[in-house]
């Protein structure tokens, strides 16, 4: 059960011809324990007062500080993506295991975080945050970024539960997350540039909600050309972990690399991108998981040729 604690809105909302009445319907909206019952709850209610009050309470828990208010936090991002935001920037509320850790954040449809970022530590008395980041948001100009080295060391409660609840409604993200092993030479900000314009055809392309949810994430991360030795490029498909949802790529760049024209480094990458698809493909059929491996190579393969075509010149 979420603990529901007091309403975090600051304002009273006057116009409700009954606010106690309206205030136990809110209760109600976060103590329902399915999708289910909340989208039917929700459809005898008004939701353009439902959303003021759910508003106001997101605006509180922007920085939880403990793991019941994160539990609210989902529920309000549940019942916010059936309502709508109105004027508002959407996000999720998603929490991940990062192979370290769990993880919490605030996600948009962009697969950009906002507001707090947590990492949380397991203790026998149960959950408590460590070492916490805040993102900005357009709809707070004035907030600046926080960097987690601010927060060092700061304690914060500990609260005991099963777990830490994730979104249930939330938009499915871009499946392709490509990273890049930074560096300050010209080969490493090449491929930090080359990156960038991939990851934007692939926005672009690719239709997450159409594969299945066997994958979450596939991670293909870029090793600048001056952060190795290998003899030659090389590309290492890790395993699939079912538990995370989501398979890692690596691969490492030869310092021959940098001396290419860019549009053969663009030819390159895309042929390894495919390469490391192919390899995720074997991996998915072993397991005989249900997910369009065809349809998502088929996108991505459209999306370096159109890379490659745009930079033909």
């Amino acid at each position: 059960m979420l603990v529901l604690g007091t309403s975090f809105a600051q304002e009273p909302l006057h116009r409700w011809a009954n606010r106690n009445e309206f205030m136990s319907s809110v209760k109600a909206i976060l103590a329902l324990e399915t999708i289910d019952e909340l989208s039917t709850f929700l459809e005898s209610q008004d939701v353009d007062e439902v959303r003021v009050e759910m508003l106001a309470r997101f605006d509180q828990l922007i920085e939880y500080s403990d793991a019941d208010q994160w539990a609210v936090a989902v529920r309000v991002c549940e019942t916010l993506a059936m309502i709508g935001w109105g004027d508002r920037e959407p996000v999720d509320a998603i929490s991940h295991f990062n192979g370290d850790c769990w993880e919490t954040r605030f996600v948009t449809a962009q697969n950009e975080f906002r507001f707090q970022l947590a990492r949380w530590s397991k203790r026998k008395a149960g959950w408590t945050i460590c070492n916490p980041e805040f993102r900005p948001s357009p709809d707070f100009p004035d907030r600046p970024a926080i960097d987690w080295q601010q927060n060092a060391g700061k304690e914060y409660p500990i609260v005991d539960r099963d777990s830490l609840p994730s979104q249930r409604n939330y938009r499915r993200q871009m499946p392709i997350s490509m990273g890049v092993s930074c560096g300050r030479s010209d080969a490493a900000r090449s491929v930090v540039v080359l990156r960038k314009e991939l990851a934007e055809h692939l926005r672009a392309t690719m239709t997450p909600d159409a594969y299945g949810d066997a994958i979450e994430k596939f991670y293909f991360t870029l090793h600048r050309p001056d952060s190795t030795d290998e003899e030659h490029s090389r590309l290492k498909v890790g395993a699939f972990n079912a538990k995370q949802k989501a398979s890692y790529a690596d691969l490492y760049l030869h310092r021959d690399f940098a001396e290419l024209p860019v549009a053969e480094q663009r030819v390159f990458l895309g042929e390894q991108l495919l390469a490391a698809v192919d390899a995720l493909a074997v991996k998915l059929k072993k397991r005989k998981l249900s997910y369009d491996i065809a349809s998502f190579r088929s996108h991505v393969e459209l999306a370096i040729q159109v890379w490659t075509d745009d930079h033909s010149d």
